[in-house]
């Protein structure tokens, strides 16, 4: 609105407490520029005005207070000197703001006549402070930094406060967890990582699932394919970041909105829109990862005899982010500067081979890696089997003609140590069934195979996480005034100076602002032999109103606005009742949001599900005759690729039909006849001998 008056003492100005003198026939416009409380980010000031006030004994002692004017010499004053100012029309128009002194004007060159002043609004100068830091460059979120563990991470679920004194320095710990519980101002969420995190029933049996398990020697239960700490990302409470915004720009805010409890659980997820949280001293992008494969000609074909392992020479090098290939094909595991020792490791293995021999023996692989440092001290051998590749083996060989031809990829997991070790790959097998078997690697000089080594799990553990490092940077840097201005437009707030305290906001949402108004008789500032317009509200009111956020660039936000062709979380409204409202006003924040996606077999509603994973097995009501069975498609209620002593085989994918009409079982990974129990139940996997080729049992 804009207001117009010379009537005597309607305009005041007072500046640190004292009311200064004012010409009384000097005509003063008064602005009182609203917009600043619905959108920060268009503020270009609320109040600014130039005004010349008079050279009275009042005013002379205060700027010769204030800004050091000498009768001499009047053109020495302090030129930067800015003083709070408050303004006032009549009782109407309140604000906090600033004075600063122009120009000093004398009469015949002996007294002060005047003073030009400039008068601007507290909210310019907040969008300027707003604008020169970004989200990154908050150092009162260090408080907020901690130890990087999945100790700390469990302590974030708690919701017990966190303390806010965790002053690392060059402290190192040896144990899995710091000593500062981070719930509530701190929660850590799952990511996907690009790992599409997932139950192995979801998943083919050469990926590894969240909860894929596989019997080891003697019983015991090799668990991999977990989740590990830097599978998660920390979020930060909403309300402490608007706190670090004004504690950093020496503004303070009241909020009866941003007070409620329900912003004790509303979090900004710490994400730079990097795959893994960001951890000084290592590149959890690529700390560690490679890609290698065989030279034709040298590493390749590369032939294996029974109970004798082959090294795989790939030494091709397809990708090494952090330098870990010194030595020929050897790798060497760069942990960076990370405090573990020795780390769990995600690895890739594709195999293009030909199996000869008969039909009656084929191989089971397992990969090997072996520390092969110079006079090192070596861990020994490291040994994985590969089930998913050795079932598809047996499947193709008992089925063919006893020569076939396979390119397989199944994940695993090796355990290295850092230091200086250096490991090489080997590939072994054991041939099972009657006859012999050879396995030959890029036959015919196939360069296809490959060795990737796609994740070290644990490094980043026990160092520092900086939560400032860690907040959103968008591709320059997210300023304060974004991310503040995002806020507003998120929730309709209404951010506005104090009337009566210097440097202080006040935060509302708009309803709540505009019942604090008040009604304003204007009639005794209108001159009404002057032409009146009027235009009626309802013409101001639009026709549609789209209320949403920024599209984001990550894979569920885009996927969501493929399959449902509009973007998620945006609301639309249409004034179907007003006849003159037209034109559409589109609210939009800066803030990217997406669909939460549940993990594969979790319950499609999120409720604890139990997947059933399936396998392929023959059943028989003797042990010669399950040897001779065909195979089909069945089901059991463990986590590992075949079922376990306890778990119980079903028909069906649903789990409502167990297996009760046969006594044994061979699955089609191992020739180990399994007894199953009247209700489906696995009694024993090593009770009836082994089938031998296909044909009888072997005891």
């Amino acid at each position: 609105m804009a207001i117009q008056s010379g009537r005597d003492k309607v305009f005041k100005l007072i500046a640190r407490g004292t009311e200064l003198d004012l010409f009384q026939d000097e005509t003063i416009y008064l602005s009182n520029n609203v917009t600043g409380l619905f959108d920060l980010g268009k503020l270009p000031s609320d109040f600014t005005r130039q005004i010349t006030i008079p050279g009275t004994k009042k005013n002379n002692a205060f700027f010769q207070h204030v800004y050091d004017i000498s009768i001499d010499n009047p053109f020495l004053f302090k030129t930067n000197e800015k003083v709070i100012a408050q303004f006032d029309f009549d009782g109407f128009y309140v604000s906090q703001g600033y004075m600063q002194l122009e120009k000093v004007n004398l009469r015949e060159n002996k007294y002060v006549e005047s003073y030009e002043v400039s008068i601007y609004g507290l909210l310019s100068s907040f969008k300027r402070d707003l604008q020169q830091l970004t989200l990154n460059e908050l150092n009162t979120l260090d408080k907020y930094d901690h130890i990087f563990s999945g100790g700390n991470i469990l302590h974030s679920w708690s919701g017990s406060a966190y303390d806010g004194n965790s002053h690392l320095g060059n402290q190192v710990f040896t144990s899995s967890e710091d000593s500062h519980n981070l719930g509530g101002e701190i929660v850590y969420t799952l990511t996907d990582s690009g790992r599409q995190h997932a139950y192995q029933a979801q998943l083919p049996n050469n990926i590894l699932g969240i909860n894929y398990s596989e019997i080891g020697p003697f019983g015991s239960t090799n668990l991999k394919g977990g989740l590990h700490p830097q599978d998660y990302k920390p979020s930060i409470r909403l309300d402490k970041v608007i706190d670090a915004i004004f504690d950093e720009t020496e503004y303070t805010y009241e909020s009866t909105f941003l007070s409620e409890s329900k912003f004790d659980n509303t979090y900004v997820l710490c994400d730079r829109g990097l795959k893994y949280p960001i951890i000084s001293g290592v590149d959890l992008e690529n700390q560690g990862q490679i890609e290698i494969g065989p030279i034709s000609g040298s590493g390749t074909p590369t032939t294996i005899t029974s109970a004798a392992t082959g090294s795989l020479l790939f030494e091709r090098v397809y990708y090494d982010g952090s330098f870990n290939i010194n030595d020929s094909s050897q790798y060497e595991p760069n942990f960076g500067q990370s405090a573990v020792q020795s780390s769990a490791a995600l690895v890739e293995l594709t195999l293009n081979m030909k199996i000869t021999g008969s039909n009656t023996a084929y191989p089971k692989l397992y990969l090997y890696s072996q520390d092969k440092t110079p006079g090192g001290s070596s861990p020994g051998w490291i040994r994985q089997e590969l089930p998913s590749m050795n079932q598809r083996i047996r499947q193709e060989v008992l089925n063919g003609s006893g020569e076939v031809d396979l390119t397989l990829t199944e994940e695993t997991e090796f355990t290295f140590n850092s230091g200086s070790y250096k490991y090489e790959f080997n590939l072994g097998f054991d041939s099972l069934g009657s006859g012999t078997t050879n396995v030959i690697v890029g036959p015919e000089g196939n360069e296809e195979s490959r060795i990737k080594v796609k994740s070290l799990f644990e490094v980043g553990e026990l160092l520092p996480i900086s939560i400032r490092q860690n907040m959103p940077y968008g591709t320059s840097g997210i300023t304060l005034l974004d991310f503040l201005s995002s806020v507003q437009k998120k929730f309709n707030l209404q951010i506005y100076p104090s009337k009566t305290k210097p440097r202080h906001f006040i935060i509302e949402t708009f309803n709540n602002w505009y019942k604090q108004g008040k009604v304003k008789n204007f009639d005794k500032y209108m001159d009404i032999n002057q032409t009146i317009s009027v235009i009626p509200a309802n013409n101001l009111g639009v026709r549609e109103v789209e209320f949403g956020d920024t599209l984001d660039v990550d894979f569920l936000a885009q996927n969501f606005q493929k399959e449902n062709n509009r973007e998620f979380g945006k609301s639309y409204f249409r004034d179907t009742q007003n006849f003159f409202s037209e034109g559409k006003l589109e609210v939009k924040s800066g803030f990217g949001v997406s669909p939460l996606r549940y993990v594969a077999g979790s319950g499609v509603t999120g409720s604890a599900g139990t997947p059933l994973v399936s396998f392929t097995a023959a059943f028989g009501n003797t042990t010669s005759a399950v040897c001779l069975a065909s195979p089909s498609t069945y089901y059991h209620d463990g986590v590992g690729i075949t079922p376990d002593v306890g778990d119980t085989v079903y028909n069906d994918a649903a789990g409502t039909s167990p297996v009760t009409s046969y006594n044994y079982m061979v699955d089609d990974f191992t020739p180990d006849i399994y007894i199953i129990g009247a209700s489906g139940i696995v009694l024993t996997t090593d009770g009836g001998g082994t089938c031998s080729g296909g044909g009888g049992p072997t005891s």
